[in-house]
């Protein structure tokens, strides 16, 4: 299994994900966004979470050759923020900047569609603990879903999934990166089944996961040689140790 990453170093993953020239799509993509945008310039902020961002929206061709096919950048004129509902409240997640990547199998629908966004590092404790929350209601309100909470190479992880193959979507994924302040989001999409990669509930399974954890391979391979300083500061102290009590407490997480 091989993979492809936008990252300005060439840095092997254990995994077998790599960089390569194949990343030029993504570069493409987000030249002609940049060029559509032509007369809106990011502040200071909105160009730091772009950097940032760069190492969650350059996976490719890994989970068995699945490819990016769409890339689209969050609007700058957007609400710095989006909205949940969960246990008959409203709340407000903190949205700096973000991306949204739509993957494909060749000569298929679209199998999953990942939005990236990077929260206000001050706000990213309590956008943490609201996007955690709302999972766990959705899975608590619904018996026919099932959660799962876990850490996979410095990343928390939580998977809400059907037990069936029903519905436009087949379940959603949380990752949560401490360090960078970013929150992934991504829905793995039900087709008919001649516009699908699979055919079973097992065979959504097994790519959902190589999907997973292809992708944070990627991602963590990528983001070791730009932050193994900066990474380490990307949280205030005091927030730092809240999320390491709030991760210490998660029920449900394995290594």
């Amino acid at each position: 299994m091989t993979g492809t990453c936008l990252a300005p170093l060439r840095v092997p993953d254990a995994s077998g994900v790599s960089c390569s020239a194949v990343a030029l799509l993504f570069l493409l993509l987000l030249s002609a966004h940049a060029s559509s945008s032509a007369g809106e310039r990011d502040s200071p902020g909105q160009a730091e979470s772009a950097a940032k961002l760069q190492l969650y929206i350059h996976c490719d061709g890994f989970a068995g050759g699945v490819r990016a096919v769409t890339l689209d950048r969050r609007p700058q004129t957007a609400e710095a923020w989006r909205e949940v509902d969960f246990g008959g409240r409203r709340q407000r997640i903190s949205v700096m900047d973000g991306y949204r990547v739509m993957y494909s199998y060749a000569r298929t629908y679209p199998f999953a569609n990942l939005k990236a966004e990077r929260s206000d590092r001050w706000r990213y404790v309590d956008d943490r603990g609201i996007a955690m929350s709302s999972l766990a209601e959705l899975a608590k309100a619904d018996d026919s879903l099932d959660l799962v909470a876990s850490s996979f190479r410095g990343f928390s992880v939580q998977t809400l999934t059907k037990r069936e193959l029903a519905g436009r979507a087949l379940g959603m994924v949380q990752i949560l990166s401490d360090e960078d302040s970013v929150i992934v989001t991504i829905y793995f999409m039900n087709q008919i089944s001649e516009n699908r990669r699979f055919q079973t509930f097992e065979e959504f399974m097994s790519l959902r996961d190589a999907f997973i954890r292809g992708y944070i391979a990627a991602s963590a391979s990528a983001a070791w040689p730009m932050n193994i300083v900066s990474r380490r500061r990307a949280l205030p102290a005091g927030a730092r140790r809240r999320v390491s009590a709030a991760a210490a407490a998660a029920p449900g997480r394995s290594g």
